[in-house]
């Protein structure tokens, strides 16, 4: 039975007793005469005990006695250890005071301040804090906070020192910077944010986390460069080097982009490992005995509790590290349970409890936010060798996520019901990929279709219904390409100035994307989609310059855009390689896998 139906049920009086859990107490309204409260203990896994739920939840409870227009009075009983009990009885009958939080957030708080500019002084951070409700209740009740006494000197003192400590934390995890003498943290001393500072303020992280992301993604752009460096060079590219060797200043090499499969199950892997290594994710509940279950979930899934080793490299980025014996130490934490759910949602695994279905929501709702953050801290190391290939490779994360489809699956498989040997009859035809199956003329394409599904009255609706998915599918392709630069009169510095065209083609509405394998209905792609334009070096791998671009539906089947986009020319140049350098544009989707394009460009062509 679902909770709503169960909910009608009670309500209705078809059933008199309901058994619930403290936390659907929270959220379902059903009044009853008479509520027990089975104890005041829950088992917390972060802390591997049992701890009291708050005086909130209790009193939540306990609202639900007393039913309007039926009771005059309402029967609570709460079960309890009777060391307690004196306790329950006091707050039941005497209110408790309202004291603030704001310490245990504190670090957060005034970063974001520091970040939008607020305070740029650590005399301003103590003035700050005199106006919030914490400075009233440090006053009233100093003992509960650590304050000597509520003495207006003593105060201030307090003040100052948790000042002190907020701002040492918070240059210690890179998120502030000021000056310091002989270790002292003066008053007038200016304070200001930093790259993982504006990350955590704009993307609402703990101020813990950037650094972690920031770990994470230098190892993981590290463990790629040296995966594609080992690659031949044609290989890495995904583009042979006679096509770039006889490539003259005028002519570009333009390819569907398919990155080395080996490179990219590390690469996504090892992202998605250390995103849910962040502590964002340290609240995710591991319950009694759910290590068994994490254990058995891990057999089942592509990765396991890990991401895979990668053959010829050190470990590398893997969050915390395990010894053998603490394998059991590995499916308690609630990181790994998090790695583990964040699979099972990608391959649609079937999870053992319905409490793994509302976990796996709570993950994913916290997904899109976090990669833009990973993203926006690895554009900080632009120009070091591997950025652009870790920046690609954050797109094909979320094609994964948005697919629900593994990185060695046939991206041929998001076409709705196609064929298990579909595959192989495309490419022997020539055509190896999902860009290439939409690059054909509409009677080309409906003619490989007949030729995967067949073209009896049977299957003819089937294969209509392909047709109708393939046609919605923009065809992203760019004209009028043109290089220039300048030298900035301010700096002195040569910037480089890229302006093309962009074509979007599709010859059907985008609402009629779905049903496919890699798609639930509900999860189908929307109106609107995105595409990101990515620039790097030809040699090294450094990011020259990103953009995203919308893709918006509708019934309009041709669509151009205009674009322009800077970068720095010596470092295009120094990396340009060969026959007079060149520079390389990937076109990645970021809901839709196979239409990825690259595209050579000379550093000088057309202007």
């Amino acid at each position: 039975f679902g909770s709503k139906r169960v909910e009608t049920m009670f309500l209705n009086g078809d059933i008199q007793v309901l058994v619930a859990t403290a936390t659907l107490a929270w959220g379902v309204n059903l009044p009853a005469h008479l509520v027990i409260v089975k104890g005041t203990e829950f088992f917390d896994g972060k802390t591997m005990r049992y701890v009291d739920y708050p005086v909130t939840d209790v009193l939540q409870m306990m609202g639900r006695a007393g039913r309007p227009q039926f009771d005059t009075r309402g029967i609570a009983c709460v079960m309890v250890q009777e060391g307690k009990k004196n306790f329950y009885k006091k707050f039941l009958y005497e209110p408790f005071p309202v004291e603030s939080c704001l310490g245990e957030r504190l670090c957060d708080n005034i970063n974001a301040e520091i970040a939008i500019g607020t305070i740029n002084a650590v005399s301003e951070v103590v003035g700050y804090l005199g106006w919030t409700f914490f400075a009233r209740r440090v006053k009233m009740n100093p003992s509960y906070y650590g304050a000597t006494s509520d003495s207006d000197e003593d105060v201030d003192d307090f003040f100052l020192s948790v000042t002190k400590d907020t701002l040492t934390k918070l240059k210690d995890n890179g998120c502030v910077n000021y000056s310091q003498d002989d270790g002292q943290l003066g008053d007038e001393f200016a304070v200001t944010s930093t790259v993982l500072g504006m990350a955590a303020s704009n993307f609402y992280l703990q101020y813990q986390t950037p650094m972690q992301m920031r770990k994470g993604c230098r190892e993981v752009r590290k463990m790629i460069y040296q995966l594609l460096e080992g690659l031949d060079q044609k290989e890495a590219h995904n583009t042979t080097s006679d096509a770039h060797k006889t490539s003259t200043i005028k002519k570009l090499v333009f390819k569907t982009y398919t990155p080395p499969p080996e490179v990219e199950t590390a690469a996504v892997s090892h992202l998605l490992h250390a995103l849910s290594e962040t502590h964002e994710f340290d609240e995710v509940p591991v319950r009694h005995n759910e290590e068994q279950l994490n254990e058995a979930l891990s057999e089942t899934l592509p990765w396991g509790a890990r991401p895979p080793r990668v053959s010829g490299l050190d470990e590398g980025y893997v969050g915390r590290h395990f010894r053998k014996s603490d394998h059991s130490d590995i499916m308690l934490d609630p990181h790994t349970k998090c790695y583990l759910l964040l699979q099972a949602h990608i391959v649609k695994a079937k999870l053992p409890i319905s409490d793994y279905i509302n976990d796996t929501k709570t993950i994913m709702d916290q997904v899109p936010r976090l990669l833009a953050a990973m993203q926006y801290i690895a554009l900080d190391d632009a120009s070091t060798a591997g950025v652009f290939d870790l920046i690609s490779y954050f797109a094909r994360l979320r094609q994964v996520l948005s697919t629900r489809t593994m990185v060695n699956d046939n991206p041929f498989n998001q076409i709705p019901r196609f064929p298990r040997d579909g595959g192989r009859k495309l490419r022997n035809r020539g055509i190896s990929s999902l860009r290439d199956l939409c690059s054909l003329p509409v009677s080309e394409s409906a003619k490989a279709l007949d030729l995967v599904f067949g073209n009896g009255n049977r299957v003819k609706h089937i294969s209509n219904r392909a047709t109708q998915f393939l046609n919605s599918l923009p065809l992203v392709t760019v004209e009028n390409v043109t290089t220039k630069h300048e030298i900035e009169k301010s700096s002195g510095r040569a910037s480089g100035r890229l302006n093309f065209d962009i074509m979007f083609n599709t010859r059907e509405t985008v609402n009629a994307r779905r049903g496919g394998h890699g798609m639930d209905s509900k999860d189908s792609l929307q109106a609107e989609s995105n595409l990101i334009i990515i620039v790097g070096t030809y040699q090294s791998r450094c990011l020259l310059c990103h953009k995203s671009v919308t893709i918006s539906g509708g019934k309009v089947n041709k669509k151009s855009q205009s674009i322009e986009m800077s970068f720095d020319w010596a470092l295009a140049n120094a990396n340009g390689g060969p026959d007079g350098g060149s520079m390389v544009m990937r076109l990645l989707h970021e809901d839709i896998r196979g239409m990825d394009s690259e595209l050579i460009i000379p550093l000088q062509i057309g202007g």
